[in-house]
C-alpha cells in the first residue's frame, strides 16, 4: 500500500477516533434524565390482598444476589417479598437502577436465563412477549418461563423495564467476564439503534416466581387485586387505567 494511502486511512481513524469521542463527552457532561422512583424499592411493595400474607425476605439466597455479591448487576435497590395463600407461594423480586448506572444489555444479560440457570435451574418452558389483561387494562408484554431444580418446579414471570418501556434480549445462558462481554456485543448495537448514544435510562427488573401455574393463579380475585396494585406502582400497565389519580412512581427527582 502506497504511502498516500496509509496516510489517508490514518487521517480517517483519527478522524473517527475524535467523532466518537466528542461525541461520548457530549453524551457524559448531558445531565442524565430524572428517576421515577424516589423512595426505597419496599415502600411501593402492595400488602397483602384478604386471605394472604406477606414477608420480607432477605435477597443473599436468591440468584441474583448471587450475581450482585460476585460485582456483576450493581443495582442501586432491591427487595425480595414471599406473598402466601394456603399453599401457594409467589415471590416478588424488584431490582432498580438509576439513569446512567447500567447499560440496558448488562441489566438484560441476568435474567433467569442466566442467574436461575448458572445456579442449576433447568429451563423446561419459556416464552416471550406474553400479553395478559387484568380488570383494568393490558400488562405490558412479559417474560414468562418454567425452571426446575432438584425435583422443584416454579413458574416464572417477568419483565425488564428500560425507562418504562419492555427489553428481552434473545441471546440465553450469558456468561461473565470477557465471554460475556463478547456474547453481549450484538445486543449492544441493538441497544445503539434503539436508544443512540445516550442510554442511560431507569432501569427495573421485576420477577414473579411460584410454585402454581400463573394460570391458576389469574384466576384468584386477591391475586388480580395484587396484581393491580403492583402494576400501578411500578408501571407494568401498557396504558394507565382510567381511574389511576395517582401514581406511586413519579418524576420528582432520584433516589
Amino acid at each position: 500500500m502506497s504511502p498516500r494511502w496509509l496516510r489517508a486511512l490514518l487521517g480517517f481513524a483519527i478522524t473517527i477516533v475524535v467523532v466518537l469521542a466528542g461525541l461520548n463527552l457530549y453524551v457524559n457532561l448531558k445531565p442524565a434524565p430524572k428517576a421515577r422512583i424516589d423512595q426505597p424499592l419496599i415502600n411501593l411493595m402492595p400488602a397483602a390482598p384478604e386471605g394472604w400474607t406477606a414477608q420480607d425476605e432477605s435477597i443473599a439466597d436468591t440468584p441474583e444476589e448471587l450475581e450482585k455479591v460476585e460485582g456483576v448487576l450493581h443495582y442501586d435497590d432491591a427487595v425480595y417479598r414471599i406473598y402466601k395463600s394456603n399453599q401457594t407461594e409467589v415471590g416478588v423480586y424488584i431490582a432498580h437502577w438509576l439513569p446512567g448506572k447500567f447499560s440496558p444489555a448488562k441489566v438484560g444479560a441476568h435474567s433467569p436465563d442466566t442467574c436461575w440457570v448458572h445456579n442449576g435451574w433447568n429451563t423446561i418452558q419459556r416464552d416471550h412477549a406474553v400479553e395478559h389483561p387484568l380488570a383494568n387494562g393490558p400488562l405490558k408484554p412479559m417474560e414468562t418461563g418454567v425452571f426446575e431444580k432438584n425435583n422443584q418446579r416454579v413458574s416464572v414471570i417477568f419483565w425488564h423495564l428500560v425507562g418504562g418501556t419492555p427489553m428481552h434480549y434473545d441471546l440465553e445462558g450469558w456468561n461473565n467476564g470477557i465471554i460475556g462481554r463478547i456474547q453481549r456485543l450484538p445486543t449492544l448495537l441493538d441497544d445503539f439503534s434503539k436508544f443512540g448514544l445516550d442510554q442511560r435510562k431507569e432501569q427495573l427488573v421485576i420477577r414473579l416466581s411460584s410454585n402454581v401455574p400463573f394460570d391458576d393463579l389469574w384466576a384468584d380475585p386477591g391475586f388480580g387485586q395484587f396484581m393491580d396494585k403492583l402494576s400501578r406502582a411500578f408501571d407494568l400497565y401498557a396504558q394507565p387505567p382510567a381511574n389511576d389519580t395517582a401514581t406511586a412512581t413519579k418524576v420528582v427527582g432520584a433516589i
